[in-house]
């Protein structure tokens, strides 16, 4: 069986499905490709989240590295944001990243960063991909092959960064009790230690490696948060957050239960800042933000693209916060790559400056009119309706705790009711197009689901 001749891939991220499009010979001959680019004798930083397939992966791309002279230090299981921050710590030349895609869990996900720790623009990734289209490589002779070398402790000069971004007395004196799902990520070999260093009581859930011959998902699945919203009722906790599988997607949880969308997070996280702050935002996040921005003399700027594109900006206009409304928050001081633990110390550290509960502080993000229309959804699964949502769609944005259905400058925001077992599509300050959209996307979801009840 040849190599397949072509890869699906989109900036700073390649991904197929596993033993299909990449297989352990694919990947090593991707490898040699960056190996080709990078030169001999520079530095790669690698990582890679806890699924099998991903470690089976890396490790041929590492193979493929090796064999053009590159010099590869190894984290093993490590979270995307470790990796982002080591490029600039080692001086590496670029950082390779796996994780099990957001799609489906038989799909890898590889996130190329550069040496700045930002996913590779789009044009150093269609050059990547057509050399390995062409078979364009240039490998050592045998006495410059690359070494590896293993760095665990990557984990704890992480943590202690961490730790150095935090005003860390108000946290203990509040000693704030949180519950944190770590989704079977890497996270696990950092946030435990981080918060018992920083005085959190805290409760950990799936800090695990994933259960033998079980899939895995990139994102909590919305049962999942369902769970993680009673625990932290039941708990008394201040709070409650969820990881992704590579840590670089937060969702959080009020102590009431109340699941915050990503754009409410954005709304939160600014009202945060000093006044007079930079904040670099993706092009569809609400517009309910401008209104904390004016508030609090904010420079906010919006950007079209990817969540490399919205880093690249953030360092040219040297932002201090910058964010997606996938749940993805870039400290640029600290690093160019969206940073879940950072964003979870930074909550924790608000909360207890402010001694107030999330429930509290979240009243003060600003609501904008809404058309809303709900779909019962019965016994069925919200993530299996949400998935085939997805697919139903040419532009669908994940945002952790729901999808953005995207068609033009409009989009429906789609997101699960447990109480009532329904599904919410809504649309901010409506209007004709924006309403029609809302009606669309209803009508796929009556679909899909009638489908599922019939299988």
């Amino acid at each position: 069986m040849g190599l397949p001749l072509t890869l699906s891939y989109e900036p700073g991220r390649i991904k197929g499905v596993v033993n299909v499009d990449l297989t352990p010979e694919s990947v090593a001959q991707l490898g040699a490709v960056l190996g080709t680019i990078l030169g001999e004798g520079t530095l790669v930083v690698m990582a890679r989240d806890f699924y099998p397939p991903s470690r089976m992966l890396k490790r041929a791309f590492s193979s493929g590295l090796m064999s053009t002279g590159v010099t590869i230090m190894d984290f093993h299981g490590a979270s995307l944001p470790e990796l982002a921050f080591s490029i600039k710590r080692f001086g590496a030349k670029a950082g390779i990243h796996f994780t099990v895609s957001v799609a489906k869990e038989d799909t890898i996900l590889i996130k190329l960063l550069d040496s700045l720790g930002t996913e590779m623009t789009i044009e150093r990734t269609k050059e990547i991909i057509k050399l390995y289209e062409t078979k364009h490589i240039v490998r050592t002779i045998p006495k410059r092959i690359g070494w590896i070398s293993y760095a665990e402790y990557i984990h704890d000069i992480y943590t202690a960064a961490i730790i150095e971004m935090l005003d860390v007395d108000p946290i203990v004196s509040f000693e704030p009790k949180v519950v944190v799902d770590l989704n079977f990520s890497p996270a696990s070999e950092v946030v435990p230690d981080l918060l018992s260093e920083i005085g959190v009581n805290a409760i950990t859930l799936n800090s695990h490696k994933p259960p033998l011959r079980r899939g895995v998902r990139h994102l909590p699945s919305t049962e999942g948060l369902n769970g993680l919203s009673n625990i932290v009722k039941t708990s008394d906790a201040h709070l409650g957050v969820a990881l992704c599988a590579d840590a670089s997607r937060i969702v959080l949880i009020d102590d009431k239960g109340a699941i915050l969308t990503p754009d409410e997070t954005i709304g939160l996280m600014m009202s945060f800042l000093p006044e007079g702050s930079k904040v670099v935002i993706s092009d569809t996040v609400t517009e309910a933000v401008d209104s904390i921005a004016e508030k609090k003399r904010i420079k906010l700027l919006r950007v079209r693209g990817v969540t490399g594109d919205v880093a690249r900006q953030a360092r040219k206009v040297r932002a201090t916060l910058a964010a997606t409304d996938k749940g993805e928050f870039i400290y640029p001081s600290f690093s160019l790559s969206p940073d879940g633990i950072l964003s979870l110390g930074r909550v924790v550290e608000h909360i207890s400056l402010r001694e107030k509960p999330l429930s509290e502080l979240r009243k003060d993000i600003p609501k904008l009119e809404k058309y809303e229309l709900k779909v019962n959804v019965g016994e069925n699964s919200f993530t299996a309706i949400l998935d085939y949502l997805s697919a139903s769609f040419t532009q669908v944005m994940a945002v952790v705790t729901g999808v953005k259905i995207i068609e033009g400058k409009n989009w429906a925001y789609v997101e699960p009711d447990f109480k009532e077992r329904t599904l919410k599509v809504s649309v901010e300050k409506p209007d004709k197009e924006k309403i029609e959209l809302a009606k669309k996307v209803v009508e796929v979801v009556e679909g899909i689901i009638s489908e599922i009840s019939k299988s």
